[in-house]
């Protein structure tokens, strides 16, 4: 069954499940019950090229994911997903073409993730950051799914309203969670914690501490764990690492080596490294623009 199929059909099955579901202890077993489906059905999504279709199908998908969180706020899983889905959906279609409409979801993405991990008495993000350092150290590695998801619409969220005092203000929690992520689990979804650490580090201003040697050294480790398969990583290395050091030379020649890969290079993930060809396209074409 083809991945545009298969979320057809969990999307279908799903609010059927829960109208006959009746009280609230049968609508969270139906809800349990489907969330194998869609966490294979989301694994069969990565493995699939068609962009524009998987593209057209997520919004929908998701207002319904989000429902279902709401039918079963315990599931951790299904919570993670849609956190997971929420953040892909914004850098892989919407970011590019409508920064402002990215920064909701981003937003959206954080705010669903964060309710779903203060059901944990560690995480408590508007504690005193050392209060909330002391927290997270009791994180362990079954919680990275929902932590790392969560920071990576949180970060982002952040790096798009460097212009806000109050948005800035949260930079030190944030990195102190995507610290113990990396400190949990550095090689989860191959790398993502890296790349998530270097491009905050390469979009912070100096001023505001960012490092670009750090920022370098994390999208490095990146390439490393990956394989240098996942496209995406090249393209924010280029994006957020090159860009920031004002040379067009590497930006360009870290697009090229995208849109030169060999198809198929990481079939587990081939939908993502078609995004990545196409946001390379658009970064060159705006090339002029952005040097």
């Amino acid at each position: 069954m083809s991945a545009r199929l298969r979320f057809a059909v969990a999307s279908a099955a799903l609010p059927l499940l829960i109208g006959a579901s009746g009280c609230g202890f049968f609508r969270q077993a139906a809800v349990s019950t489907m969330v194998p489906v869609i966490e294979q059905t989301v694994e069969t999504l990565y493995r699939d090229r068609d962009v524009e279709t998987i593209g057209e199908g997520i919004p929908g998908n998701l207002l319904l994911l989000r429902g279902l969180c709401e039918s079963d706020p315990g599931n951790e899983d299904l919570w993670t997903l849609t956190t997971q889905l929420t953040f892909y959906y914004a850098v892989g279609y919407v970011e590019d073409r409508d920064p402002e409409r990215a920064v909701l979801l981003y937003e959206e993405g954080y705010r669903h993730g964060r309710r779903a991990l203060e059901r944990k008495d560690w995480f408590t993000p508007d504690a005193p950051l050392d209060r909330f350092e002391e927290g997270l150290a009791e994180a362990d590695e079954d919680d990275v799914p929902l932590l790392f998801w969560t920071l990576a619409n949180w970060t982002k969220w952040i790096s798009l309203k460097l212009d806000e005092p109050a948005v800035v203000a949260q930079l030190p929690a944030a990195e102190a969670a995507l610290e113990r992520t990396l400190a949990l689990d550095p090689g989860y979804f191959l790398g993502m914690p890296h790349l998530m650490r270097g491009t905050l580090e390469a979009t912070k201003p100096v001023l505001m501490g960012g490092d670009p040697e750090e920022a370098r050294s994390h999208f490095e480790r990146a390439f490393e764990i990956s394989g240098g398969k996942l496209l995406i990583f090249h393209v924010f290395y280029a994006q957020y690492y090159w860009r920031s050091r004002l040379d067009e030379e590497q930006f360009v020649g870290t697009l090229e080596r995208v849109l030169q890969a060999e198809e198929g290079i990481l079939p587990e993930y081939r939908l993502l490294n078609e995004v990545a060809r196409r946001k390379a396209q658009r970064l060159m074409e705006r090339r002029d623009e952005l040097f």
